[in-house]
């Protein structure tokens, strides 16, 4: 298939299932904000933010290598030893979090007891997570799609519950995640040829494996701490209120990545499969710089929807409460253009196999993020948080952007790089 064609299909497979799935994101945070309250929202914000750092972390960085590997030699051998890996850590996880969640500041009892039960949904996730790696790997993203609305859906159901408390909520969510890893299993036998058979082979690559996935599962961890360090510094700092007060307008800036999200969904593997489509480059080339073009000028878009209409968006989609929320919402609108070109800088310093290009990057962005939250946090509170995540986000942006010109000066045209824009 014609590489344009192909990228474009399978963005736009993204792209719908992003849409959906964002929606009902939306829906499921605006009924969870109106049922818990603002202080209950911090709560739950909390919890999922520390269930996200987790789940990367014990991911390990194996989905990312395995896509690469899969797109390029279409080798399914080592999922079965990328799932033990991510067992493992996740009981690692879930015992620690049991013997000292209690130990967690400015955290009532209930908030303790619903992180030790959302805990559990790792062992599922680490299934779906596998089955979804081989679906993005093999470039299936039809059925990717599908997975994504099924779990946002089922979620979308659990918020809508009456007079659900938030111990309650993370059971059901645990149940809906199980349900997920059920119909991703069942997705992979009957699409992926030979999938049961890759299950097959032996385990003894599981330490070869961790090995290689080390850099990248560093990446991804200095990635997570540094997408959800403010509200995790928010929380401690100065209590579920304000968590929930930042959480609300930082919500309304995640679903609004909807379509690069998608986009870069379906360009990784890409990325990594026009390494070896030799044949191919030329249209594999336009293809990103296409691709490059449409995301910059959608983030600078949805900036400034966000940015003008800030106020009665806050109020259609949280009602008065969250009114303040609105000028947090202001400020974190405008994260979207540093977050496109990082995120793409990123994935192309993966195909090209520059990740420690990443860790330093990212390593600068997380320090000064978190000397900047230390400063502002107390002195402005949500408000301060805001504008440490632009800044960081600035820096980050700048730092790949260099290194990313480095590069191409270095080795020319040829570099596997220049190809990406």
């Amino acid at each position: 298939m014609n590489p344009q064609i192909q990228l474009g299909k399978n963005a736009l497979w993204m792209i719908l299932s992003r849409f959906g799935a964002q929606g009902l994101t939306i829906v499921f945070t605006i009924a969870l904000a109106r049922r818990l309250g603002s202080a209950g929202f911090g709560e739950y914000a909390f919890i999922a933010a520390i269930l996200f750092v987790a789940n990367t972390l014990t991911t390990f960085g194996t989905d990312m290598l395995l896509i690469r590997e899969i797109a390029a030699q279409d080798n399914l051998s080592r999922l079965s030893a990328a799932l033990v890996v991510q067992l493992m850590l996740s009981s690692i996880f879930i015992i620690a979090i049991w013997l000292t969640g209690s130990s967690i500041p400015n955290q009532n009892p209930e908030t303790v007891m619903a992180l030790k039960i959302y805990s559990l949904a790792l062992i599922p996730l680490a299934f779906f997570t596998v089955f979804t790696t081989a679906l993005r790997g093999k470039q299936n993203m039809d059925m990717y799609a599908l997975l994504s609305l099924v779990v946002s859906g089922l979620q979308v159901a659990a918020a809508f519950l009456s007079k659900i408390s938030l111990i309650e909520l993370t059971i059901v969510l645990v149940v809906i995640q199980t349900i997920a890893a059920a119909v991703a299993g069942f997705i992979c036998l009957t699409t992926i040829p030979n999938f049961a058979g890759a299950w097959r082979e032996p385990f003894s690559n599981v330490f070869l494996l961790v090995r290689e996935a080390a850099p990248i599962a560093w990446i991804a961890l200095l990635g997570m701490l540094y997408q959800r360090l403010s509200i995790t510094m928010l929380s401690t700092m100065r209590g579920p209120t304000d968590t929930g007060i930042f959480s609300a307008a930082a919500r309304m800036v995640e679903a609004s990545k909807g379509i690069h999200i998608a986009v870069f969904a379906a360009l990784y593997p890409a990325m990594a499969f026009a390494q070896t489509d030799l044949a191919n480059q030329n249209r594999w080339i336009q293809a990103f710089k296409l691709s490059w073009k449409m995301l910059i000028a959608a983030a600078i878009a949805s900036a400034l929807i966000l940015s003008i209409f800030s106020a009665p968006l806050t109020a259609l989609f949280y009602g008065s409460q969250f009114n303040v929320s609105a000028g947090i919402l202001g400020i974190l609108a405008w994260i979207l253009i540093p977050f496109t070109i990082n995120t793409y800088l990123t994935l192309s310093f993966f195909a090209a196999n520059k990740e420690r290009l990443v860790v330093r990057a990212l390593t600068a962005s997380l320090l000064g993020l978190l000397i900047l939250n230390l400063w502002l946090i107390p002195l402005k509170g949500p408000e301060g948080a805001a504008w440490s995540a632009l800044l960081a986000e600035c820096i980050q942006s700048a730092i790949l952007t260099a290194s990313a010109v480095a590069q191409i000066r270095i080795h020319g045209e040829a570099h596997e790089l220049s190809k990406l824009f």
